[in-house]
Order: structure tokens, then C-alpha cells, then sequence
């Protein structure tokens, strides 16, 4: 009777140790897959915010340009000139 109340407390303590690290463990991973979800999620967003404004400056700088252009065009002098014939 000894022996077998042994076995099973034996038994019942590994799988407590068992259960126990295998909680921990699962909670490892989750909080690390977790963190990685984070990282990844706020290095996307860094990286769209960076794209959305660095193609808003691109479109500035082209709106900016094209007015340059357009005033400079607008505010050329005029070529006169007497035709000879």
C-alpha cells in the first residue's frame, strides 16, 4: 500500500511540475509572440506614416514647382520684335 501511495503522489507531483512549467512556458511564448505582434504592428505604422509623409511632401513639392513654373511662365516677358520683310 506504501508503495503505491508513492507512485501516485510521485506521479501526481510530475504532472503538477509538468502542468506548471508547461504554463509557463505557453505564457513565454504568448507574451513573446504578443511583443512581436507589437514591434511589428508599430514598425508598419511607422513605416506608413513615413510613406504617407514623405508622399505629401513629394505632392507639396510638385504643387510648389508647378506654381513656380506656372507664375514664372505668367510673369516672362514678352518678346516684341518688328518684323522685317
Amino acid at each position: 500500500m506504501g508503495v503505491g501511495v508513492a507512485v501516485a503522489v510521485a506521479v501526481a507531483v510530475a504532472v503538477a511540475v509538468a502542468v506548471a512549467v508547461g504554463v509557463n512556458v505557453a505564457v513565454a511564448v504568448g507574451v513573446g509572440l504578443g511583443a512581436s505582434v507589437a514591434v511589428g504592428v508599430t514598425v508598419a505604422v511607422g513605416v506608413a506614416v513615413a510613406v504617407a509623409v514623405a508622399v505629401a511632401v513629394a505632392v507639396a513639392a510638385a504643387v510648389a514647382v508647378g506654381v513656380g513654373v506656372e507664375v514664372g511662365v505668367g510673369l516672362a516677358p514678352k518678346q516684341t520684335g518688328t518684323l522685317v520683310v
